[in-house]
């Protein structure tokens, strides 16, 4: 039979060589599992019918069947050669045997039938993770119909040598199998986002030889603030993660595609989520997936929402980790709370490794300088500079990120010693106020500064913060829409010399202020003063009606009759000022 079979097909001596080694240790054991007996009784009767001198006349066209025959053997034989290598115990214990000879079984009956109908395919059967690639490109299709938004990845990371006790925990809680959400919870700056992505390039790289992030989303208030496709945005991550996994959730949007937009969200969950990856059972053997949320108080998460994460994955998905990362909120935390599938992880600003870490972390930083700034690294000695800022901190790690920038550039020796002027606050509110207090006047009373610096200082402070993004705040834009006054200097000079508290542009990001907690500084005029407060709404009407002004000043020396190339009417005017009116000023829309 394999040897009339092999005219048809080379293949048919490797597929069947490969099932003949398994089936002759099954002959010599008693204890032969009754499907993999029915398995062999069944291949052997196919392989029978692929024999008859009827159908091998039609060999040609038959071509593809063949192929998806012996393809299917091999894949048999693999599952013999791994059943006849378990013990007796072994096979008695694995649960799955007889479901998975069943399915394989089941293929070759298929093959059967399709044989028995003149069905010609050359598609390959799915079974035991072998994928018929036309159902996964209708797959990816569907996936994509859930319209996942552009998302931020990763902020920051820790630096190596520190937060090793925090990043131990959690790892060792993602190895343990429960199925409980863990909430990372701490004030802001102490440093929440950094572990996020620690961790997330720890579960990509480095967790048990393959990737075991499945989802990592990150929220910032101002540059991705939605929530309203969480659920789809997590089904999408977790479809393109794994093809099994989006096999069965691109079936539940063809059976009800209305399953995108549901309002009601546990329902959504369940179905989105939970009950696709509870019909994929071969995960529960292969290690956890983590799915990880930054910066939760960032976004305007509903309270169904909330109660449906604080519900996580459950505990029939035992090897799936949500992760939360947030400030403690109000609202937030009325949820989490004391949930009994809640594990809270709270970052302590007070303990002594958080203390150590900050001092690692500057004493890395400043070494750089010092080796540059032989007269600084003196006065750091003499003033004991590393442990009486590190006493400073509050346990915050954005406090000694922000030390670090304000000090390296020049004149570094009298910037350290106006933050050394400083008391020990009492707490980290109060240590980020003498922080940014401290620091933007410091830059504005130094030699070179004039009288009107604040003034153009508080225009980009207030410019950053309240942009709309995409596109966010350029320096193009700031010189020719924000700083028009007469002897405005260039805003190059201005984000330079803010450059402790705001990132400078890049190729493909906008300026970004280093930490949101300089948003809440900037509006609380009991902490920061009149002189530096960004009152929103008059920013907004500002930048508006400069908008307005600029636009209508281009517009009368452009049209299309005067054949401009409508490409070289510049960025600030067609990406910004022609958008601004509408964005900035809420009476447009009356």
């Amino acid at each position: 039979m394999v040897d009339t079979l092999a005219g048809v097909h080379p293949a048919a001596t490797v597929a069947w060589g490969f099932l003949s080694d398994g089936f002759k240790v099954l002959k010599n054991q008693r204890d032969t599992n009754q499907a993999v007996l029915d398995l062999y009784a069944e291949m052997i009767s196919v392989y029978e019918e692929f024999s008859k001198d009827d159908i091998l006349e039609q060999r040609d066209r038959l071509h593809g069947i063949y192929d998806s025959l012996f393809k299917q053997t091999i894949e048999c034989a693999i599952f013999i050669e791994g059943y006849a290598k378990k013990s007796g115990i072994e096979r008695l214990v694995s649960t799955n045997i007889s479901e998975q000879a069943e399915k394989l079984r089941q293929a070759f009956i298929n093959l059967k039938s399709r044989l028995s109908m003149e069905y010609v395919a050359e598609a390959v059967i799915v079974t035991l993770g072998v994928q018929e690639s036309m159902d996964v490109m209708l797959m990816r299709d569907r996936l994509r119909d859930l319209q996942p938004p552009q998302e931020l990845g990763p902020k920051s990371k820790c630096m190596q040598g520190t937060r090793v006790a925090t990043i131990n925990a959690m790892v060792s809680w993602i190895a343990q199998c429960d199925g409980k959400t863990m909430w990372c919870r701490g004030l802001a700056g102490t440093g929440k986002s950094s572990l996020m992505g620690t961790l997330h390039d720890l579960l990509t790289a480095d967790f048990g030889g393959r990737s075991r992030l499945a989802a990592f989303i990150r929220y910032d208030r101002i540059e991705y603030p939605n929530a309203n496709k969480l659920i789809t945005s997590i089904a999408y991550a977790l479809g393109t993660f794994d093809v099994r996994i989006g096999m069965t959730i691109s079936k539940v949007i063809e059976t009800s595609r209305t399953v995108m937009t549901m309002l009601d969200l546990k329902a959504q969950f369940r179905l989105l989520l939970r009950g696709p990856l509870e019909r994929v059972p071969d995960l529960v053997d292969e290690g956890p997936l983590v799915v990880i949320i930054d910066g939760l108080d960032e976004c305007d998460v509903s309270d169904d929402m909330l109660a449906v994460l604080a519900e996580g994955f459950g505990p029939k998905l035992p090897f799936m980790r949500l992760i939360l990362s947030s400030r403690p909120v109000h609202h937030i935390a009325t949820r989490f709370e004391g949930r009994d599938r809640m594990y809270p992880l709270h970052l302590d600003t007070s303990s002594e490794s958080v203390d150590y870490d900050i001092r690692f972390y500057l004493e890395k930083k400043f070494a750089t300088i010092c080796n540059d700034d032989p007269a600084f690294k003196e006065k750091c000695k003499k003033w004991d500079a590393i442990n009486q800022l590190a006493a400073r901190a509050s346990g915050l790690f954005i406090w000694a990120v922000t030390v670090a920038r304000f000090v390296h550039a020049f004149p570094g020796i009298s910037r350290l010693q106006a933050l050394l002027a400083t008391k020990i606050p009492d707490d980290a509110t109060e240590a980020l106020t003498t922080l940014y207090r401290t620091a933007l006047d410091t830059l504005v009373s130094e030699p070179g500064a004039n009288m009107d610096i604040k003034k153009h200082a508080q225009s980009v402070l207030g410019a950053v913060l309240v942009t709309q993004t995409p596109p966010g705040m350029t320096e193009d834009v700031l010189d020719n829409i924000v700083l028009l006054g007469e002897g405005s200097p260039p805003s190059h000079r201005i984000v330079s010399m803010l450059g402790s508290v705001l990132s400078p542009e890049t190729g493909d990001s906008p300026i970004r202020r280093i930490h949101k907690s300089l948003d809440d500084f900037l509006q609380d005029r009991s902490r920061c003063g009149d002189e530096w407060l960004v009152d929103v709404t008059l920013h907004r009407e500002a930048i508006a009606e400069q908008c307005r002004i600029v636009s209508k000043s281009f517009m009368k020396t452009w049209s299309l009759k005067n054949n401009m190339d409508i490409e070289a009417v510049p960025v600030h005017i067609s990406k910004y000022a022609l958008f601004g009116v509408f964005w900035y000023s809420e009476s447009s829309f009356d």
